[in-house]
């Protein structure tokens, strides 16, 4: 005859449940011991599995590649926009050699050093010392110390211009890696009217031929090509009626040639 202590163990296994309960029973059973008391996971929760070593070499692989096509672009909008900045400095440079013959009255000049960044302003003395040298060619009568004091005269004006060249000189240089590649000036024949184009780089001389800049507001009638060794270029032109300067966008080496023989 079964003891009350084994009736009351059967009346509670047999007791009802739910069938959720039963099911977690069941499953809980059917796993193994290490997994049964392991927390449960939620649906959609990401896997703690690491990366292989080939999956990072891939991944390193492609920041190379897309490194290997951004940098260049990035480079190359650097350089255009330096390009860019450096005829605006040109113009700069002009219109600041303008102004400064109109206040003076006397001629200014822009001169570079071609191949490289550098270009200076100063006030220019070549149509004076013209008139003085065609004056002392002329004037072949007169007394020796008419003569004496001529020569002082001169050599004192000839001192004070220099100072005072030596004082509104403007030295200047481009921004890194640009250069001024190459320049053309309007010449105009006094006796025949004719007009031509000669180049503003002279080989006996360390800088170009001198643009001007009169009193009157009026120019010389040029043009300079900067390069930024890219195999790209900036052309600045200058107007000689009015002494204003223009910047052309950045060209390509295919584009300069284009708008060279569309002259």
């Amino acid at each position: 005859m079964p003891t009350p202590g084994a009736i009351a163990a059967f009346k509670q296994l047999h007791a009802p449940c739910s069938p959720r309960l039963r099911r977690g029973v069941a499953l809980r059973g059917a796993m193994p011991t290490g997994m049964a008391n392991a927390p449960p996971t939620e649906p959609g929760a990401a896997s703690s599995r690491g990366m292989t070593l080939i999956e990072i070499l891939v991944v390193l692989a492609l920041l190379v590649v897309i490194g290997g096509l951004v940098v260049p672009v990035f480079e190359g909008s650097i350089a255009s926009v330096r390009l860019r900045r450096a005829g605006d400095q040109v113009i700069t440079g002009w219109s600041r050699a303008r102004a400064e013959a109109i206040e003076s009255g006397q001629p200014y000049q822009f001169r570079f050093t071609p191949e490289t960044g550098k270009f200076v302003i100063e006030p220019w003395n070549g149509l004076l010392g013209e008139q003085g040298t065609a004056a002392a060619t002329t004037s072949t009568t007169g007394s020796t110390s008419a003569t004496t004091t001529s020569t002082t005269t001169s050599t004192t004006s000839s001192s004070t211009n220099s100072t005072a060249t030596s004082n509104t000189v403007t030295n200047t240089a481009l921004p890194d890696e640009i250069v001024f590649q190459s320049g053309e000036l309007a010449v105009e024949d006094f006796q025949s009217g004719e007009r031509s184009v000669a180049s503003l780089q002279d080989a006996a001389e360390s800088l170009s031929t001198p643009i001007l800049f009169f009193p009157d507001g009026t120019a010389s009638e040029a043009s300079i090509l900067l390069t930024n060794g890219k195999k790209q270029f900036v052309r600045v032109t200058l107007r000689g009626l009015t002494g204003v300067g223009r910047a052309s966008e950045v060209l390509s080496q295919e584009e300069l040639q284009r708008a060279d023989r569309r002259k």
